[in-house]
């Protein structure tokens, strides 16, 4: 049991620092090894409730630097989206739901490798809604609405402040509306709700951390460090 809390402190701290970082891969980093630890359902409670307060502390550092106008664009799809994977969430099977995960891991390996030199994508339709749509689908089933949001900032070609701004503004609606649905849905109990809330003093700490490198240094290195992260943890999946 000692062990098994050390290593989930070990995973909120590095996640939380990721997420400090670079605004983004709580859920992918986290959700991982929460499925190993506890029941999938308390698990994506837990990393909702705590990418929730990390993406507030983000939205404080960086709140001069979102566009909200494209910001609006993603949000208009992924909102509605959420619903739908949290009934996703509620119907699948627990098999179709860990394949989803791998699925959003291995994307995000991707979407942090692959970061193009130049703006491909000039204009936020149709691609923002897009990316809305995907997101909005496996964040509402597993906590793991990253990667489409990431790669269209990539895409765009922001530099780093703009494009933290533009997924904070994605992560604090959508963290929100997945929290009141899960509660609606009667997925937050007691037991979870303590749980993650006695992970989020560690995980605002170095989310804290992690803000205050941002403003300091580049986010590809650390980046390419969760990338491994990430990689190890789909493998470990797609074996089980």
């Amino acid at each position: 049991m000692t062990a098994d809390i050390g290593v989930l402190l070990g995973v909120v701290a590095i996640a939380g620092l990721t997420q400090g970082v670079t605004g983004f891969g709580f859920g992918l980093l986290s959700m991982g090894l929460m499925v190993v630890l506890f029941p999938l359902q308390d698990a994506v409670v837990i990393v909702a409730i705590l990418g929730l307060g990390l993406s507030l502390l983000n939205l404080w550092t960086v709140r001069t630097s979102i566009p909200w106008k494209e910001a609006s664009s993603i949000l208009l799809t992924a909102l509605p989206a959420i619903a739908l994977g949290n009934y996703f969430l509620r119907t699948l099977p627990l098999q179709v739901l860990r394949g989803g995960i791998a699925i959003m891991i291995l994307i995000g390996c991707a979407v942090s490798l692959w970061t193009p030199k130049r703006a491909l994508i000039h204009h936020p339709f149709p691609w923002a809604h897009l990316a809305g749509l995907i997101g909005g689908v496996f964040g509402g089933a597993l906590n793991m609405g990253g990667p489409p949001a990431v790669l269209y900032t990539l895409l765009r070609g922001w530099e780093k402040s703009t494009a933290k701004g533009f997924l904070v503004a994605y992560f604090v609606p959508t963290s929100i509306l997945r929290v009141i649905l899960l509660s609606l849905t009667g997925m937050v109990t007691r037991k979870n709700l303590i749980q993650g809330g006695a992970l989020l003093v560690p995980a605002i700490l170095f989310g804290y951390l992690g803000t205050r490198i941002f403003q300091r240094i580049s986010t590809r290195i650390f980046r390419y460090l969760a990338t491994v992260l990430l990689l190890g943890l789909a493998i470990k999946i797609i074996l089980s």
